[in-house]
């Protein structure tokens, strides 16, 4: 049996009401189910989360980028007991010559960074104290009294030297601040690369995502 299709016509669509008089209510209208605003505000949460997390990772890896762009070629601070790391600046290449002081030393491991770390203090320096950390692959650097990496403070990288610092404080008593200077034996500007590749998708994420919130509030106001 052949079916025929009808089409909507100008004369179904009923004429508005006449001034003065209430509007009938449009049941096609009144059976369409009610907007999902529950679902519209929890991808609005997410969508304000997720730039707000990006760009705080993103924040935390500013000192990453910097030394990443900084020049490959070491900046010699001399003799370690004399040495003016101030006069070079955080977040550079440098080369030190320098006795360990084992006493002060402390080892520990991070979960994302394999291996052991070992933690000490320049011998013989009556100033504001220097500390040099090596891995495993550092035996060679401690035989031969000359250390080459990044010198930052215990504060920065994004706090990922702080813990360290805080536990000389708290339990060995060492004279170490936020401030207090710290040379990543081994730490290379090459071995950063990877860091203004993540700040830019990080910050790729966080605007994606900004635009789609723009987008949402826009198409479905209220």
């Amino acid at each position: 049996m052949a079916t025929m299709n009808t089409a909507t016509t100008v004369d179904d669509i009923p004429a508005p009401p006449a001034p003065g008089q209430a509007d009938a209510l449009d049941e096609v209208l009144v059976g369409l189910p009610t907007p999902p605003r529950a679902r519209r505000r929890v991808l609005a949460v997410l969508l304000t989360v997720i730039p707000v997390a990006a760009l705080f990772l993103a924040s935390q890896m500013i000192d990453d980028v910097r030394y990443a762009m900084a020049p490959t070629s070491a900046v010699s601070l001399g003799d370690g007991r004399t040495a003016d790391p101030a006069s070079v600046g955080a977040n550079h290449y440098v080369t030190l010559r320098a006795s360990p002081s084992m006493a002060g030393a402390v080892t520990y491991s991070r979960l994302l960074w394999p291996g052991e770390h070992l933690v000490f203090p320049v011998a013989g320096r009556d100033g504001a104290p220097i500390y040099v950390q090596v891995s495993q692959d550092g035996a060679q650097a401690m035989a031969r009294g000359e250390f080459r990496g990044r010198l930052m403070r215990f504060a920065g990288g994004g706090g990922r030297y702080a813990g360290v610092g805080q536990y000389l404080h708290d339990t060995l008593r060492a004279p170490v601040r936020p401030g207090t200077w710290l040379l990543v034996d081994g730490a290379t500007p090459r071995g950063n690369a990877w860091a203004p590749l993540l700040v830019t998708l990080l910050l790729a994420i966080a605007l994606s995502d900004l635009d789609l919130l723009r987008r949402l509030f826009r198409r479905t106001p209220g």
